[in-house]
């Protein structure tokens, strides 16, 4: 499902960069066992335990992201596409006995995702060869580090590809990639990623040479993703390369028509059950391959704070939710619970809007209490993706506040944020009409 990924490494280097060496002592395999497969790694089982990573801060903080991230159980990172930073992700996760799944970015084929970009798969020869030499050149610069897993090729462009002529001449490219990189590292499988089960007909039909899927799923819908492999021709493994709570594209609307964002109990729930109770059988008979929880970044914006693991320094259910899926331990102590956001009622103070908010959160510590907005109608992305802090005073009676709304024409999405001092911080989420 397309939202904006916040990692910037989609960027493709076409390089003349020296190539460095390591000692190339990690090889990964996917092995047929019985009715399933096997990931293997330097010849022991491995299962993937993963959140993909945009980190937090560059590479001066992957040092503390890997160690943080192995802490929690995860063994594993996903990135889209490579990049300046990629060597010292590398280098990080590998200090800290992590995996990588390195992303090769390949263009999507209409704008509406990845800042706006389009390609031209079915007329443009010269993009697609220099698509083409810019991956393989990735792939010999790092493919005997020994922190890399495996490939991971484009991400949702058969989901964002126009017709089906393009969806074709993009899966026939494809193919000729895989074929290229697997020659280049016979000793890391290739996988595509795309949206749910979309990009199985194609890749079964047009690029045979795959070792895996990976398969971008949100939301209870995982529990019948094994049956929609099955139905949509599938015969090969499969990892679940993006997964989180219901995503903005696919939930109802309220009244005003803004999307209507799940609760923080609810985001937790979803990875715990997902992992344990939707994938583990498959895991065990070997059709899933393994998991990628997103996402692991601090960003303080929408997608932040819908689907992310921190929001600044602070951490979000989704952090605990990993730690819980991958090693059963519940935070402590317990997370703070939102009850009710609700506006009251909406008043003029001169040229100033002020709304009433009732805001109930249950805590067994002390909360610091905070609002903030978003403005899905804005014009540029980045306008639309940014959340913006309130100003808020208490209101005459105990969970009651006045916020100031922003001067801005249309609904916005208000979000009442709580933080706890053990650095928590859960949010509830409603609308209200603002103007100017």
């Amino acid at each position: 499902m397309a939202i904006a990924r916040p990692f910037a490494a989609g960027v493709l280097l076409l390089t003349t960069l020296l190539f460095p060496t390591w000692d190339a002592d990690a090889r990964t395999s996917i092995v047929k066992a019985g009715e399933g497969w096997k990931l293997v790694v330097d010849g022991q089982p491995y299962v993937a335990k993963g959140v993909t990573f945009s980190g937090t801060g560059g590479p001066a903080n992957f040092d503390r992201d890997c160690e943080q991230l192995r802490a929690l159980g995860v063994n594993t990172l996903r990135t889209w596409g490579t990049g300046e930073e990629t060597p010292a992700l590398l280098d990080a996760a590998h200090k800290h006995g992590l995996r990588v799944l390195v992303g090769l970015w390949l263009r999507p084929g209409r704008a509406g995702m990845e800042n706006d970009d389009a390609f031209d798969y079915v007329r443009d020869a010269k993009g697609r060869e220099a698509q083409f030499q810019a991956t393989l050149a990735q792939v010999r610069r790092f493919k005997d580090h020994p922190a890399v897993l495996a490939w991971g090729l484009g991400n949702e462009v058969i989901l964002n590809s126009p017709d089906e002529a393009s969806k074709v001449a993009y899966a026939r490219f494809l193919e000729k990639v895989v074929r290229a990189v697997k020659k280049a590292d016979p000793g890391h499988p290739v996988l595509s990623v795309d949206a749910w089960t979309l990009g199985v007909p194609l890749w079964e039909k047009y690029v045979p040479s795959l070792d895996a899927y990976g398969l971008n799923v949100y939301g209870r819908g995982i529990h019948a993703l094994a049956d929609a492999v099955k139905q949509a021709g599938g015969r090969k493994p499969w990892f679940i390369t993006e997964f989180g709570a219901q995503g903005e594209w696919e939930v109802p609307k309220d009244a005003r028509g803004i999307p209507q964002e799940p609760g923080d109990g609810e985001k937790y729930s979803v990875i715990v059950d997902g992992w344990r109770n939707a994938l583990a059988p498959h895991v065990q008979t070997g059709r899933c391959l393994g998991l990628f929880v997103f996402n692991y970044s601090a960003t303080l914006d929408h997608g932040g704070l819908w689907l992310g693991m921190l929001s600044g320094t602070s951490t979000r259910p989704a952090w605990h939710a990993v730690r819980e899926a991958y090693t059963g331990t519940k935070p402590e102590p317990a997370l703070p619970v939102p009850v009710r956001l609700e506006v009251r009622g909406v008043e003029k103070e001169g040229t100033v809007t002020w709304a009433n908010v009732a805001f109930d959160v249950t805590s067994a510590t002390p909360l610091d209490v905070s609002f903030a907005y978003n403005f899905r109608r804005a014009a540029t992305r980045a306008e639309r993706d940014r959340v913006t802090v309130l100003e808020s005073r208490k209101g005459d009676s105990p969970g009651t506040w006045r916020v100031r709304l922003p001067s801005v024409t249309g609904a916005i999405k208000l979000y009442g944020l709580a933080k706890d001092g053990a650095g928590n911080l859960v949010a509830a989420t409603t609308s209200v009409a603002a103007s100017p």
